[in-house]
C-alpha cells in the first residue's frame, strides 16, 4: 500500500453536498471552476458574460442537487447545465461570442491545471478559434466536450439533449467543414473522410490537428 489517501470521486462530494456538506461543493467548485469557465468563454460575448454564466452554473447546481442522481457523472450533469444557460444567455441578447481564447486562458480562475495550460500553446488556440469561426454551435460543442473535456459521446448526447447517433453526425460533419478550412491542407483533401491518417502529412499540421480529424470514440 502506498499510503497516499485516496482520492473523493466528484460523485463521492456531490453525496455529501447533498447531505448539506457547503465544504464538499466547495470542492466541487474547485475542481470544476476553470474548465467551465473556458468552455464558456466559447459561447459567451465577453469574459465577464462567461464568468456569470459560470458563478450562475454553479449557484444553479447547487439549487439542484436535489436532481442530481449519484450513478451518474456530475461533470455530466454540471455541463448540461451550463449549455442550457450558455444558450438562454446567447439568444437574449442575440451576441456572437467574440472571447479572445488567449485572454480567457490568462484569466483562468486559480487552481487551472498546469498541464492542461502547457498544451494550451498559440497553435493550438488558432486551431480552436478556426473551429469556433467556423462551426455551427451544436457542432462546436460536440468537438470541445471530446477532445477538450474528454467526455464520451454518450455523455454529450446527455449535455446535449440529443440522440447518440445525434452526437456522431455532428462530430462527423465538423471534422469535414474542418478538413476545408484548416491551413495547411492539399487543395482537394478530404480530411478526415477516407484516411484519417492523411492529416498527418499536412506540412503546416498543427498541434491537436489530427486529433479533431480522427473519428472519435465512444
Amino acid at each position: 500500500m502506498s499510503g497516499e489517501p485516496a482520492i473523493i470521486t466528484d460523485e463521492e462530494l456531490a453525496r455529501q453536498a447533498q447531505a448539506g456538506s457547503l465544504a464538499a461543493f466547495d470542492q466541487l467548485v474547485g475542481r470544476h471552476h476553470s474548465r467551465l469557465y473556458y468552455f464558456l468563454c466559447q459561447k459567451a460575448p465577453t469574459l465577464q458574460d462567461a464568468e456569470d454564466i459560470t458563478q450562475q452554473t454553479f449557484i444553479t447546481a447547487h439549487r439542484r442537487l436535489h436532481q442530481f442522481r449519484l450513478e451518474a457523472r456530475f461533470a455530466t450533469w454540471l455541463f448540461t447545465i451550463a449549455r442550457r444557460l450558455a444558450i438562454n444567455h446567447y439568444r437574449a441578447r442575440a451576441v456572437r461570442p467574440v472571447c479572445e481564447l488567449e485572454e480567457a486562458a490568462t484569466m483562468a480562475a486559480p487552481g487551472h491545471d498546469p498541464a492542461a495550460t502547457m498544451v494550451e500553446t498559440e497553435e493550438r488556440d488558432l486551431l480552436w478559434r478556426v473551429a469556433r469561426e467556423s462551426l455551427v454551435e451544436p457542432q462546436f460543442t460536440a468537438l470541445w466536450l471530446h477532445y477538450r473535456e474528454h467526455l464520451s459521446v454518450e455523455a454529450i448526447a446527455r449535455v446535449m439533449g440529443r440522440t447518440q447517433v445525434s452526437v456522431k453526425v455532428l462530430m462527423h460533419r465538423a471534422r469535414k467543414r474542418l478538413a476545408q478550412v484548416l491551413p495547411g491542407q492539399p487543395a482537394g483533401a478530404s480530411g478526415a473522410e477516407g484516411n484519417p491518417q492523411r492529416a498527418t502529412e499536412w506540412p503546416s499540421a498543427r498541434p491537436g490537428m489530427e486529433l479533431l480529424l480522427q473519428p472519435e470514440t465512444v
